[in-house]
Order: structure tokens, then sequence, then C-alpha cells
């Protein structure tokens, strides 16, 4: 695939150069990880935005500098990843579409509500989320424009983000002492163009709106959250038709993506920092 200049034997050329620095990264979030004493990383989110790879990839199933993320696989039940070298130390990922979550996350929400985790992820994509194998034509959403289409969906799953929010922050709002919460904000590579439009949803929109009041749920000193925008693959959106629905961004390359995954463990070291003091 080439799109935009980029091209995967240039971002694996770009990432092997730097891998030392990658490895060095991934190397103290999984120490991090491994110090929690049997308390659990969630990481939780809508269907289809990378949840799967991005709890592969912090536990060390997915090699980020050799492996090639393509293909989206639907989860069917909950998901739980084990680091390799500690195996008291998991990655929970229950299935993100909207007819699973009232069967697979009840437990989930409970275990968050008791304090079983130390941390949520909550993965978003700006609304890309990845489409249902079919085509774009047959959604419910479809009027006969794709433009209006895209937009259409694009908004439909925004709000979903915030629904997955509102039902996450309120099982934790409950649960004993520290956590943290990172929202992930992936697939930057296709909103880029608009990053200041995303950056006021997340940061200070409707989306920070239910964050602010899980923080005074949670106290002062007991919680924190951070916001981390991240493309872990350059793609275009497509649906499982191949039927394009916008390009990746001209000109995001491999250099801006990888500069990306690097501030997600620089963000997820902050938290580290802040968890361990007292």
């Amino acid at each position: 695939m080439a799109d935009g200049g980029f091209t995967w034997a240039g971002a694996l050329t770009w990432a092997w150069n730097n891998r030392r620095d990658i490895l060095g990264y991934l190397k103290r979030v999984r120490e991090w990880f491994r110090s929690g004493s049997g308390r659990g990383i969630l990481i939780i989110g809508p269907g289809g935005v990378g949840k799967t790879t991005l709890a592969a990839l912090l536990s060390g199933k997915f090699d980020w500098l050799l492996s090639e993320p393509w293909r989206y696989d639907e989860s069917f039940g909950v998901e739980e990843y084990i680091l390799k070298d500690d195996p008291k130390t998991h990655i929970v990922v229950p299935p993100g579409q909207t007819a699973r979550r009232e069967t697979m996350w009840a437990e989930v929400e409970r275990n968050l509500a008791a304090g079983e985790y130390r941390g949520v992820i909550v993965v978003n994509a700006n609304g890309y989320h990845t489409l249902p194998p079919q085509s774009y034509k047959a959604h419910a959403l479809y009027r006969g424009n794709k433009e209006a289409y895209l937009a259409a969906y694009l908004k439909a799953c925004r709000d979903d983000e915030l629904a997955v929010l509102s039902r996450v922050a309120a099982a934790a709002g409950s649960g004993p002492g520290k956590v943290w919460f990172l929202s992930v904000v992936a697939k930057e590579d296709l909103w880029w163009p608009n990053r200041d439009d995303v950056a006021a949803f997340y940061a200070s929109g409707d989306y920070d709106a239910g964050v602010v009041a899980l923080s005074a749920a949670k106290g002062q000193g007991h919680f924190r959250h951070e916001i981390v925008p991240v493309s872990l693959v350059i793609s275009n959106f497509l649906t499982s038709e191949n039927e394009l629905l916008r390009r990746n961004t001209e000109g995001y390359d491999h250099r801006q993506q990888v500069g990306s995954v690097r501030r997600l463990f620089e963000v997820l070291n902050a938290l580290r920092e802040w968890e361990a003091a007292k």
C-alpha cells in the first residue's frame, strides 16, 4: 500500500532505525504493569477502534516493528492478554459491539467498581470505527450520498464513544482508591486535517464533560486523565467490500506515526509516575 507518501517498507525502516527508543519504552511500560500486585489494566471502547491491536502491543503479543495489523477481526467475547514474563499481570479487553455490551460488560463493570483495575484505557477513533461486513450502501444511515453518509456515520460513532465513556465512568466513580484513565484517540492519520476540532471535542467538549464528572466523583488525588492521539497503522478508511470512504491524510508519514506511538509511551510513563506518588 502507498498513499500520501507512506509505504509500509518506509515505516519499518524508520521504526527499525529507532527501535532502541521504541523497545525501551515498551520495556518500561511492561515493568510498570508487572508492579501492580495483580491489579489489571482495562482496555475498553466501541467495536472497531483498535483495542485488540493496542492490547497486543502493550502485552508483547504484537510486534509493532514487524506485524501488519490491517485486518479487523470482530471480537466475540472478553479477551485477556497475559504479559509473557508475568502471568499475574493481565490486560482485559471486552468486545465493543453494542449488541454484546449488555451480556459481556456486566462483570467487567463490577470488577472496575471493586477496584480490580489500576487503570483504564478508553480507545476512541473520532468516529472512524471499522464498519460491519457489508457495503456502506446497505447501512441504515445511507441515504444515497456517500459524503452525507460518512458524516452521519462519524457522528453516530462519536455519540457511541460518549455512551461508552459514560458507562465506564459510572462504574469507576464508585470504585475505591486511585485509578487513572487514558483516552486514546486512534486512527490519527484519517482525521489529522481536523485535529483542532478533534482536540476540542475530547479535551473541552462533550467527551471532557464526562471525564470532569468522573474526576469529581473520585476526588482530588485519586484520579488522573490523559488524552493521546495515535496511529498504530496508516490505512485508508475502507469497507469490507473494499469501498473507499476516506483516504489517509497526504503527508501523514511514518515519522509522524512513530512519533504518535512514542507519545503514547511517554504519557503512559507519566501515569506510572503519578500512580507511584503517595
